[in-house]
């Protein structure tokens, strides 16, 4: 009955996406693992491992996939994966409860990454870990951030917004939803405000942040106020991206965006590595 609730309230946001999921086209499907991740959101979120395709190995990355029914797939479809494992890292992806393969919950979908992280890390017990999201896949990282057992040293963080109501305050229905979501669900809502995660980051992950100037959707400016609140808590990075649509950083300036996303990530798992073998 609670889940049932959820997945009324969730319809406005989501209902358009929540399809059976695909295959993307042309992925060869052997290189990937299929695995099972319990989330504390009550879900069992389906996801696919891959390993990288070069040694030594750097470090290993959770991928979470922005609004759309091809959930995971992204990462998949228009080539990040490929990118990852090329440059020397494993890699999963994985649906968000209620898009791809995962049932539907609740909307603790920070939940969801930290579940990920946690299964990626007991997988790679010796390896750094990084997370990488995409607009909704990017707000929720962020939001996991916070959570106390989160495993992540490194953050990539393409088109977050910094509220709900910064993304959805343009369409009447979600709107009206967040603004009663505050009066009765309050704790809720606030758990799903990247803002307010970038204030109580937990631990000093190193992120980078990437904006298309051509988003509609996560202006720069929204971007600009996420990477101020988080710049002076840990080591930030902010690239904003010429002619790039929103989530579409890598289609728009590729040679680029491999290497400020490669380099950012080289740069910091290391640390993160030699941190870890001092716990």
């Amino acid at each position: 009955m609670k889940h049932t609730a959820y997945q009324l309230f969730k319809k406005p946001f989501f209902g358009r996406f929540m399809r059976p999921w695909l295959w993307p086209e042309s992925v060869d499907r052997a290189d990937w693992k299929r695995v099972t991740v319990h989330s504390e959101s009550g879900a069992e979120l389906v996801a696919l491992v891959a390993e990288s395709n070069i040694k030594p190995v750097k470090g290993a990355v959770v991928m979470v996939h922005p609004m759309g029914a091809i959930a995971k797939g992204f990462w998949l479809k228009y080539g990040h994966a490929s990118l990852l494992r090329d440059a020397g890292y494993h890699v999963m992806v994985f649906d968000l409860n209620g898009f791809g393969e995962s049932p539907s919950t609740n909307l603790e979908y920070p939940l969801d990454v930290v579940a990920a992280g946690l299964a990626m890390q007991a997988r790679y017990p010796d390896l750094p870990l990084a997370v990488m999201g995409a607009s909704m896949g990017a707000a929720m990282s962020m939001c996991a951030l916070a959570k106390h057992n989160h495993p992540f040293k490194v953050a990539v963080l393409e088109g977050s917004f910094p509220t709900l109501l910064h993304f959805w305050g343009r369409y009447p229905i979600p709107k009206l939803s967040i603004q009663l979501s505050k009066i009765f669900y309050p704790a809720g809502e606030k758990r799903m405000r990247p803002l307010l995660a970038a204030d109580q980051l937990v631990g000093q992950p190193s992120v980078l942040f990437i904006y298309g100037e051509a988003d509609i959707y996560t202006p720069v400016k929204d971007g600009k106020l996420l990477w101020r609140a988080l710049s002076h808590k840990t080591k930030t990075d902010f690239w904003a991206v010429p002619d790039a649509d929103h989530t579409h950083a890598l289609r728009a300036n590729p040679d680029e965006y491999s290497r400020r996303v490669v380099q950012f990530l080289n740069e910091h798992m290391p640390q993160a590595l030699v941190a870890i073998g001092t716990h």
